[in-house]
């Protein structure tokens, strides 16, 4: 039996995806001094988890991600990215350490967020084409956070770029964020990213300390909207960060 859907959304189905995308946040008019504006993309064909039978069907793929799932991902995709260029995230580094058995460990905490239903972000347009929604999303800033925004872009951070991956399909369970089930399969979009940043900062690290440190702390933005494509049932990104280091700690204080 042929499981692959068609390569073509039904008219309805498009329509019930503008819907979603405009029910969750309407445009409104703001002060457009600064706006953050950029394409996101969704795939709209849902993948077969994989078992030890690969050729029994999954009886509950279905093909199609549904309208509300698709136009929910794509929006909290694009406040995290928003929010991670405008106030960005703290992270804590530990390099991995065979002779102490000290695993690799990267942590990170956002300094910031932009609510769910906020105005100010909206989408501005959308198009399907290969069984992928992209929409293009804008955010206008508030004095608070352009302020931040013009911090990064200061000449006191240092630039850092990475790539890395994450597997489309395992490894990532589905999430309620802020009230709304986003799946897990989408959600491995950010884990890619995340790891790129991993991959950016270990790099920057490497040029500026010559010994191994035990934990590195500070913070970083992303200086653009993060890269991610789909490539061999691997999401694969690639990011620019801008990066501050305030602590280093050396393991000759233990």
């Amino acid at each position: 039996m042929d499981h692959r859907p068609t390569r073509q959304l039904q008219a309805s189905h498009v329509l019930a995806l503008s819907l979603a995308l405009c029910a969750l946040l309407a445009p409104s008019a703001q002060d457009l001094d600064v706006v953050l504006r950029a394409e996101f993309p969704v795939d709209l064909f849902t993948v077969p988890s994989e078992g030890p039978f690969r050729s029994v069907p999954d009886a509950g793929w279905l093909p199609v991600l549904p309208s509300d799932q698709a136009a929910a991902a794509l929006l909290d995709e694009a406040r995290w990215v928003f929010a991670g260029m405008a106030w960005g995230f703290d992270y804590s580094y530990t390099p991995s350490d065979r002779a102490r058995a000290l695993a690799e460990r990267f942590d990170i905490t956002e300094r910031g967020s932009i609510a769910w239903g906020e105005p100010a972000l909206s989408p501005v347009k959308a198009r399907i084409q290969d069984m992928v929604l992209y929409a293009t999303v804008q955010w206008v800033p508030d004095g608070s956070a352009r302020a931040e925004l013009s911090a990064w872009a200061s000449a006191d951070y240092t630039s850092a770029q990475g790539r890395g991956s994450a597997p489309a399909v395992l490894g990532v369970e589905d999430a309620m964020v802020e009230g709304r089930l986003i799946p897990g399969r989408l959600l491995a979009r950010r884990k890619a990213v995340v790891e790129a940043c991993r991959e950016a900062l270990r790099a920057y690290l490497r040029t500026i300390e010559r010994s191994k440190p035990r934990e590195v702390r500070g913070s970083f933005s992303f200086a653009s909207v993060p890269r991610v494509v789909l490539s061999s049932g691997q999401y694969m990104a690639s990011v620019r960060l801008r990066v501050s280091v305030s602590e280093v700690i050396s393991y000759g204080g233990y």
